[in-house]
């Protein structure tokens, strides 16, 4: 069996390096080592402004989990939510497909939803998040929605456990914090997850992964009116709720084929073959002067973004 050493910058702090969904992935078929001189070092956005990775030569490879595109300067493999297609080097592979979604594969029971005695929740704590503040105060103007988190809390007090509390709730405002094609967080999943009905704005593709008869999906509307009639509908009607919650979160019942383990799998046999024949981006002298003119240009767009009014996108 193949040795293969690997390192990892920050991902989240209860990420565990020798237990995760990468070395879950790779020890089907290599010997993986964790090493402070890996083959591959594994890292995601820079966290406090920290670039961990300009201290690795080694190959690169980038875990896209925010609302950005990756800098093909600083690393030599991606993955992340976009729908990019013809490069080898890159794969999609959302967030929420890291939260074992084979979990929602069980037959759904549709009395779970109905026994739920509470409307609506949000809970976030990104107070720029302009479409998602719009929609929750359009629904509260039918019945009050429970916000739970540091932004926007109505409940009078903090919480610490995210999914037993929204598990009592009928509804889910699971808005991303911005939208682009293939950009799904955790914030979907995570009321499937509880049996609850997320309502959801943001991947307007969001039906090449998920059935969007399960859940509410804000990008089937014409507008933020249109969507809370049709919540309203299903909060007043049981047998539409019930058809609702009785359909599988995936179309088919089956998660999507390329982003199930085996998919995962193959791409990285493929990134340990060619990286045996290419040289990693951090060994070419120019690598670091580029980095410096991307942060700098980075820099300059944020400036100009925000003297505009426009988000980036930050989950």
């Amino acid at each position: 069996m193949e040795t293969i050493k690997i390192n990892f910058g920050f991902f989240w702090p209860s990420f565990s390096t020798q237990d995760n969904f990468i070395t879950r992935v790779l020890v089907r078929k290599y010997q993986v080592e964790i090493s402070d001189n890996p083959d591959f070092y594994f890292f995601t956005h820079p966290y406090n402004g920290k670039r961990d990775y300009l201290n690795y030569n080694c190959h690169r490879v980038f875990i896209g989990w925010e609302n950005q595109r990756a800098d093909w300067l600083i690393c030599d493999y991606v993955l992340d939510s976009d729908f990019l297609m013809g490069n080898p080097r890159h794969k999609r592979y959302p967030l929420w497909a890291t939260w074992h979604p084979q979990q929602l594969l069980s037959p759904k029971n549709p009395n779970l939803f109905t026994g739920k005695d509470k409307f609506c929740c949000m809970l976030v704590s990104n107070a720029k998040a302009k479409e998602r503040i719009r929609f929750f105060n359009e629904l509260s103007n039918y019945k009050k929605v429970d916000s739970a988190g540091s932004y926007m809390n109505n409940i009078g007090r903090s919480i610490l456990d995210k999914m037993d509390f929204i598990k009592d709730y009928k509804f889910v405002i699971s808005f991303e914090n911005s939208s682009t094609p293939g950009y799904t967080t955790e914030k979907l999943i995570e009321p499937m997850l509880v049996g609850s009905i997320p309502i959801y704005w943001g991947n307007a593709e969001v039906a090449k992964d998920f059935n969007t008869r399960s859940f509410v999906n804000i990008n089937d509307f014409d507008s933020y009116r249109e969507a809370i009639e049709f919540i309203i509908e299903l909060d007043n009607n049981d047998e539409k709720y019930r058809a609702m919650a009785a359909a599988p979160w995936f179309n088919d019942n089956h998660v999507p084929e390329d982003l199930r383990d085996e998919s995962l799998l193959q791409f990285f046999e493929f990134m340990i073959e060619d990286s045996k024949s290419k040289k990693p981006v951090a060994r070419f002298f120019v690598n670091v002067y580029l980095h410096k003119l991307w942060l700098m240009k980075q820099r300059v767009e944020g400036a100009i973004y925000a003297r505009l009014g426009i988000q980036k996108g930050f989950r």
